[in-house]
């Protein structure tokens, strides 16, 4: 066996722009959404909350402190109200973005029906499944993707809603394990997701990723080198912060090859 130095570029096929393009633009809006699309995303990630009046909302936090640097919790709001509001996260990127308001999951639909080749994932946040149930949850978000649901992935923390909307004929979900072991419960397995979320820091070095039936998404890859090594593992698909970064990146490797 001889070891190749080999140079691969990572394809979009295998990376999920994780709240848009969050590394150059605020998370979560339809603005980050965009660029990530831009750049040739062929997958995105966004984060629903419910608003006051039980709307879905791009937003990953319960509180708007960090993204829109308000003292309230999004579900004490309307939509109406938290679209007037800014989403700029002005401790990260500090004034840039100050026009840049909170988005509904509506603007964000409006933009993949643009973009036929790109799938969305949408992770139903537990704290407004806590607030508002998961029947309600479901309903309103269904809703509103019902237009792309042949590429709208449901994912989420909370396994129950994921297996409730799969029971209702939701075409595509996939969980997001809380811990590795999960892997293998009753619970997923009843799920038969699509696709698995993880964090690539739990998933055990000696796990035959190859027996997997769905397909795993790791979480957060930085790097084309991380990305690459997962690759070799059996990981699927790459989410990303960065996703014009590992698009353009290549990246350096040695290749096992069999000798004559």
């Amino acid at each position: 066996m001889t070891l190749q130095n080999t140079t691969q570029q990572l394809s979009a096929e295998q990376l999920v722009a994780h709240r848009g393009l969050q590394a150059t633009y605020p998370e979560n809006t339809a603005l980050s959404v965009q660029k990530a699309i831009d750049a040739g995303a062929l997958f995105v990630e966004v984060d629903i909350q419910l608003s006051l009046d039980k709307q879905p909302m791009v937003y990953h936090d319960i509180s708007l402190e960090r993204v829109s640097g308000e003292g309230a919790l999004i579900s004490e709001l309307s939509c109406k109200e938290l679209m007037a509001l800014p989403a700029y996260e002005p401790k990260r990127l500090g004034k840039q973005f100050i026009n840049e308001t909170i988005s509904s999951l509506e603007d964000v639909v409006k933009i993949i029906l643009q973009h036929p080749q790109v799938t969305l994932f949408v992770e139903l946040k537990e704290e407004s499944i806590a607030t508002f149930g998961a029947e309600t949850m479901l309903q309103n978000v269904c809703q509103v993707l019902r237009s792309i649901s042949d590429r709208a992935v449901l994912i989420s923390f909370d396994y129950s809603i994921l297996a409730t909307a799969k029971a209702n004929g939701w075409p595509q979900v996939g969980p997001v394990l809380l811990e590795w072991s999960h892997i293998d419960s009753d619970e997923i397995n009843a799920i038969a997701g699509d696709y698995t979320f993880v964090d690539f820091n739990i998933i055990p070095e000696t796990e035959n990723l190859d027996r997997l039936t769905s397909k795993l998404v790791a979480y957060e890859v930085g790097t084309p080198a991380l990305a690459v090594t997962l690759a070799n593992r059996g990981v699927a698909l790459f989410e990303t912060f960065d996703i014009a970064t590992l698009l353009t990146s290549r990246n350096t490797h040695f290749l096992k090859c069999p000798t004559k």
